[in-house]
């Protein structure tokens, strides 16, 4: 079979550039999604799950199936099972903290404080009594939480931060202390790595070491490292388990 030349062109221009037609749609498709959004935001703390902030408006991020442009355009909420998921002045209904309508309102977008708080400090610090401090929680960014411990016996004590929840990012370091004067003396340990890589589980543990002295005292603080924006942080709390031994 034979083509002619004048053919050739016909066909070519009749059909057109498939490839560049098609992404000329599919760039006015996300134009138009883009030209939907209507909440602002500063960063994506201001957007609700499966929704990121880019050039000032809540989006859909690039994570998972893809949300809705509707779906990014509410405001974000702390998803609860039972009023204790919510902060001071929130209520759990609907699996969504929302203000109880007493007193002023309240930011229901704050996690609650753990049983340690306030420990943000340590002359406010909790007891370490013996067995393991369960469920402590950084529910601020850069939350800290001090815990003071009696060692009887000369040895190397050991602070591990384990069974961690939800990414918490941390520095363990551990202190002389002098209880009389509640005062902080040198660092003696300090860690905010894993202690060890890969994915295995048992590796998300974070392990700090210092040569402790018979009946002394010792401060240990844990830091939040995540580095989230500053903002109202409704995204599941960061938890972990601590023991000394």
């Amino acid at each position: 079979m034979h083509w002619s030349v004048a053919a050739l062109v016909l066909l070519t221009v009749g059909c057109g550039n498939v490839n560049l037609d098609e992404g000329m749609a599919s760039a006015e498709l996300t134009s138009q999604e883009a030209g939907l959004a209507t909440r602002t935001c500063v960063n994506n703390l201001g957007c609700t799950s499966e929704c990121q902030c880019l050039t000032g408006y809540c989006v859909p991020d690039d994570f998972g199936p893809p949300a809705s442009q509707e779906h990014c355009n509410q405001a974000p909420v702390r998803a609860c099972s039972t009023g204790a998921d919510c902060t001071s002045g929130c209520n759990c209904v609907g699996n969504v903290c929302v203000n109880d309508g007493f007193g002023p309102p309240a930011n229901c977008l704050l996690a609650p404080a753990d049983a340690y708080e306030s420990d943000n400090t340590h002359l406010t610090a909790s007891s370490y009594p013996g067995s393991p401090q369960l469920n402590h929680s950084f529910h601020r960014q850069g939350d800290v939480d001090w815990v003071i411990v009696f060692v009887p016996a000369t040895q190397l004590l050991t602070v591990e931060t384990y069974n961690l929840r939800n990414g918490p990012k941390m520095r363990i370091d551990i202190y002389a202390y002098n209880y009389a004067n509640r005062t902080v003396g040198a660092l003696l340990g300090s860690t905010q790595s894993y202690i060890c890589g890969g994915s295995n589980p048992l590796c998300d543990v974070y392990r700090a070491t210092a040569n402790a002295q018979a009946n002394n005292v010792y401060a240990v603080k844990v830091t939040d490292l995540r580095g989230l924006p500053a903002g109202s942080d409704w995204s599941p709390t960061p938890k972990y388990d601590l023991k000394m031994y």
